[in-house]
């Protein structure tokens, strides 16, 4: 064996340990490999770094091949021809960690081998026989992972982990289907097994077309959890309050949801039952509306909250200047008001904030701001760890691109518009 599969092989025993993999990445720079040793590095730091503080974000936005990994997509190893492939962003601490499995039925020929070659944590898997599922359990593989995400229903997967303790590391699960029969009493065996024991992040997708307090009961069933996700679940107020009438969303430290409509009377709720514990939180098109985010600023259980995310909510200047005068907000690092209609009234109340002067990133694509609103900006305070402001690269003139790089040098970035959609 030579001194790199030696190596590579001590990275996929104790996938978990950051030496093995700064050991290698110093061998990698001894033998004229600065690049992707240097990627490995960053890769290692961005790991224990909160999304929120200066060097994950100017990662994000500066060198974003540090977090994507693009230039050593190379160095994976080769899938072609395979029913499995690298996801799409698949690096974690420098080296392959996320692999679709689209035939679980070859997991022994196609998958199990990576293992000993790169350290796979996160697996996305499609359909399957209880056979095979009882064949991927019984790998030796398992041990390694730590998130699943299952695009097919998990009823029979999760019957043949529940109770495997090499299964025990797995940290999160995702369901892109949680609108299948059955779902509520999967989550409530989940909790009754050892694997449900471990679980830290539990993350449901895609509708359901069952009473969903059955679901919000089952997931009540559990311990506490600190990561929790609903995308289009169509959860309403009430449903809000069931969940958060139990354990499990007693202590969360993220909590994130997209495309739930649950608009002013769901954000009452929030401000009334959000853990104090909450580090980021996500409300992506809920429906906002200024009297709901009023009472949801002054909440007294946002004052350990980094990280806030409004994004696709129409936030009129009258919304705006209520977040801006929030006392609770005193810990915010990171905002993100990408498509809420931030105009330039939205900027000057955004610039007068309470909270303004810890801000390390600030999102404001695809929002309607003019000169007037360059001005504004022109005329604030620069926070002393700002890191990114962030516009669309073609809504600013040229003049204005100029006064702001000149204002807030390196902190301002402009990224091409996303599309519609």
């Amino acid at each position: 064996m030579s001194d790199r599969d030696a190596l590579l092989s001590a990275i996929c025993e104790q996938p978990d340990e950051d030496t093995p993999r700064l050991v290698f990445a110093d061998y990698l720079e001894e033998r004229d490999e600065a690049p992707r040793a240097a990627f490995i590095r960053a890769q290692v730091e961005l790991a224990t770094t909160p999304p929120w503080e200066p060097f994950a974000v100017r990662c994000q936005w500066r060198t974003p091949n540090l977090v994507n990994g693009a230039p050593f997509l190379t160095t994976l190893p080769k899938l072609e021809g395979s029913p499995v492939g690298w996801a799409t962003g698949p690096f974690r601490r420098g080296f392959g960690w996320w692999l679709n499995v689209r035939m679980v039925s070859e997991w022994d020929t196609y998958v199990a081998p990576h293992f000993d070659f790169t350290p796979i944590g996160k697996v996305t898997l499609w359909n399957a026989t209880i056979d095979d599922w009882r064949r991927v359990a019984a790998s030796s593989c398992v041990k390694h992972l730590r998130e699943i995400v299952f695009v097919v229903s998990p009823i029979e997967p999760l019957f043949t982990l529940r109770d495997v303790p090499a299964a025990n590391g797995i940290t999160d699960l995702h369901f892109t289907r949680a609108g299948g029969a059955g779902m509520p009493e999967v989550i409530e065996d989940l909790f009754r097994s050892r694997l449900g024991a471990a679980i830290r992040g539990l993350h449901f997708n895609a509708g359901n077309h069952e009473p969903l307090n059955a679901l919000l009961a089952a997931i009540n069933t559990g311990g506490s959890l600190d990561r929790l996700s609903f995308q289009t679940m169509e959860l309403t107020a009430n449903h809000l309050r069931r969940l958060f009438d139990g354990p499990t969303a007693g202590a969360l430290t993220e909590l994130h949801f997209r495309n739930e409509l649950f608009s002013g009377d769901g954000l009452r709720v929030l401000a009334d039952l959000l853990p104090p514990t909450l580090r980021d939180l996500t409300l992506i098109n809920i429906g906002m509306r200024a009297d709901g985010l009023e009472v949801l600023a002054r909440s007294d259980r946002l004052t350990n909250l980094n990280r806030l995310n409004l994004s696709t909510n129409p936030l009129t200047p009258r919304a705006v200047k209520v977040l801006s005068l929030s006392h609770s907000l005193t810990s915010l690092r990171a905002i993100d008001l990408t498509n809420c209609h931030i105009g330039d009234k939205g900027v000057c109340h955004l610039t007068q904030a309470k909270w303004w002067p810890g801000l390390v990133e600030v999102n404001l694509r695809n929002n309607p701001i003019s000169n007037a609103g360059v001005k504004h900006l022109l005329n604030a305070f620069v926070p002393p760890d700002l890191t990114a402001l962030v516009f669309d690269a073609g809504t600013l003139g040229t003049e204005s691109r100029a006064a702001l790089v000149k204002k807030f040098g390196a902190a301002v970035v402009f990224v091409a518009p996303e599309p519609p959609g």
